[in-house]
């Protein structure tokens, strides 16, 4: 594996034929017959690995990034490459769509994309709450994130400062472990502001209603948020961004119309996979899914996208890079979390 790369939760299947769902939508079965329990449902042009397309003439069995495996009826498929392609697609969840791209220029890299339509029924957001009055927060990966509060989708958030051991009291101590913490701007969760700092930071606002904005809210704070900076205003890239290394990096953007919420990360530090990207990157990358607002979030070894696998467990979509060892989580303070009902 390319520099020493870890062994993903999330297959690559690079040696596997990939296929296109050609079909408005194909059924998922349990076994190659069209009496087979149903498992699931995919979606046009979503692009799956084939783990067997020859053992039956008229069934191909496929696996979701999520997990989810099984066959479907091979005439609702169109050949795609012989290895892996490029380009990945699939719908995860009805509004949610996963996508995952290697990019080339100006260097090597691999993104992933979560494009969350917010007029779903159904979807509701989260961000880490705090148990503790005065904000503290402990740490957790965004994997225990997911767990703990049985979401679908879940992204890291912003930076945050550790405590000096011997100046918080012992009633902040965290006892399910996690390191004692507070985030280093604005943050809200479901209605309970426990950061009320507002810095030069950008501050991400979803409502009750999953109406999102940055830095503008009307009425009473829901969900909030705080970013590291803008990197896309108006439909444009920021001008004068710092010149930071390429790294890794997680961004939150929102089309113009507020209908797409667009989460994104970009592994880096990784020589021959992955290796991150500048700030004004990103925000050229947000404006090929439609950005007219985009932040970039906490990055780094902090940067991680999580979702639900069928079997109830986190699966690590990206490749974290904690203390510069590929694979590994870092626990941070707050996250932003997608609950599917």
């Amino acid at each position: 594996s390319p520099a020493g790369r870890f062994r993903h939760p999330v297959p690559d299947d690079d040696d596997k034929k990939w296929y296109r769902v050609k079909a408005s939508s194909a059924v998922v079965r349990e076994t190659p017959s069209a009496a087979g329990k149903a498992v699931g449902t995919i979606m046009l042009d979503d692009t799956f690995p084939a783990l067997d397309d020859s053992g039956n003439p008229n069934w191909i069995q496929i696996r979701r990034v999520d997990g989810m495996s099984g066959w479907c009826e091979k005439k609702n498929f169109s050949f795609l490459s012989a290895t892996r392609p490029s380009s990945i697609k699939q719908s995860l969840f009805r509004g949610v769509t996963f996508l995952q791209k290697d990019l080339t220029s100006p260097r090597k890299n691999r993104m992933y994309v979560m494009a969350i339509d917010l007029t779903t029924s159904g979807l509701e957001f989260l961000v880490t709450p705090s148990k503790f009055l005065n904000g503290v927060i402990c740490t957790r990966t965004t994997s225990k994130f997911l767990e703990e509060f049985k979401l679908g989708a879940a992204i890291n958030g912003d930076g945050f400062s550790y405590l000096d051991p011997a100046s918080y009291p012992p009633s902040t101590s965290c006892p399910t472990g996690g390191d004692p913490v507070k985030v280093n701007g604005y943050a809200a969760s479901r209605g309970t502001v426990y950061s009320p700092t507002k810095t030069v930071q950008p501050i991400v606002y979803l409502s009750a209603k999953n109406q999102m904005s940055v830095n503008e809210t009307s009425g009473k704070t829901f969900n909030a948020v705080s970013g590291d900076r803008l990197v896309v205003q108006k439909g444009a890239v920021v001008k004068n961004l710092a010149a930071l290394s390429p790294a890794p990096r997680t961004a939150v953007g929102i089309s113009k119309n507020g209908r797409w919420l667009i989460w994104m990360v970009v592994d880096g530090r990784q020589q021959g996979y992955s290796e991150g990207v500048t700030l004004a990157e990103l925000g050229s990358l947000l404006l090929t899914y439609g950005v007219y607002t985009g932040v970039n979030m906490d990055g780094g070894g902090s940067s991680a996208m999580v979702i639900r696998g069928v079997d109830g467990k986190a699966r690590i979509l990206n490749s974290p890079i904690d203390q510069n060892i590929p694979g590994k989580e870092r626990a941070v303070a707050n996250h932003l979390g997608l609950l599917v009902k």
